[in-house]
């Protein structure tokens, strides 16, 4: 059985939530033993956190948000403009020819919407503020100085890498690739101080490492961050940070695959605690003396 045939089976009423996250949990381990699954970074970030939290990452069904498409959006915008028309549409004329304080929750609009999913079932519908949102944030990326020297760096854009790391299978994708890497953020601040902390926080140094063990060389690596302030800021992952990264990605890779062995994936913050038993000790900090 694969995860493909297993979404049929974990949702029969016959089995309990207990009885359908078991089966999920044999099938993964299953299909990575195999060679079949592939580990992606976001999925690793989980696992970093606990393998439970893993598990509910990969079960989880997905639903796009209007963040999620303003992500997307300025992406697309920053990175491949010529891409929009044929991936996005916005329901600004829709929204105008109904008026009204609501637009969005009338009979008309729902139906009009419904018409157009089934009409352009490939391209997403942006309601016209996120859209405007987006139009800012990408124009004060490709306006800002310390980013368009970065950007005149990258020949390719949004480029999927398929790779192996101790006979794990996983699949990147980088935002820019060319004489540099780059990562394109939507931040909620792009200050750069407190950016900088968030990616340490968010673990954007691991994500670092991953994506230069994918491309098989060290490469100088960026970071663009824009808030919704429209704020810029332009980081330098150092060699000796990058190289940190990679020396985490490689031991949480290790911890993966003794977990595959073991299949601990119930476990959450006790796989990694102090004692046998998964249990934290705590001594009075040195703060408190």
């Amino acid at each position: 059985m694969s995860l493909f045939d297993l979404t049929t089976s974990i949702s029969s009423p016959e089995l309990t939530e207990a009885e359908k996250r078991q089966l999920f949990i044999k099938t993964l381990i299953k299909e990575f033993k195999s060679g079949v699954a592939k580990l992606s970074y976001s999925a690793l970030s989980k696992f970093k956190r606990s393998p439970n939290a893993f598990i509910n990452y990969k079960m989880k069904s997905f639903e796009t948000t209007d963040s999620m498409i303003l992500g997307k959006l300025v992406h697309a915008l920053v990175l491949e403009p010529d891409t929009i028309n044929a991936s996005f549409y916005t329901d600004e004329e829709m929204v105008k020819e109904i008026g009204g304080a609501s637009p969005r929750s009338t009979k008309a609009y729902k139906e009009w919407k419904a018409n157009q999913l089934e009409i352009y079932p490939e391209k997403e519908l942006v309601s016209y503020g996120v859209f405007l949102q987006a139009k800012r944030m990408a124009k004060a990326v490709l306006s800002n100085r310390a980013a368009k020297h970065i950007l005149s760096q990258i020949h390719q854009t949004e480029h999927k890498i398929e790779f192996e790391h101790d006979g794990i299978k996983f699949t990147s994708f980088l935002d820019g690739l060319g004489e540099i890497i780059l990562d394109l953020k939507i931040c909620t601040d792009a200050d750069p101080r407190k950016f900088q902390r968030d990616i340490i926080y968010n673990n954007y140094h691991i994500q670092a490492g991953v994506y230069t063990t994918a491309v098989g060389e060290v490469l100088p690596y960026y970071i663009i961050a824009v808030d919704r302030e429209c704020e810029v800021s332009v980081h330098h992952l150092m060699e000796d940070l990058v190289m940190k990264g990679i020396s985490i990605f490689e031991k949480l890779v290790t911890e993966f695959k003794q977990c595959l062995d073991k299949e601990n994936f119930d476990e959450s913050f006790d796989y990694r605690a102090y004692t046998e038993e998964g249990v934290y000790k705590m001594d009075v900090p040195p703060y408190l003396n």
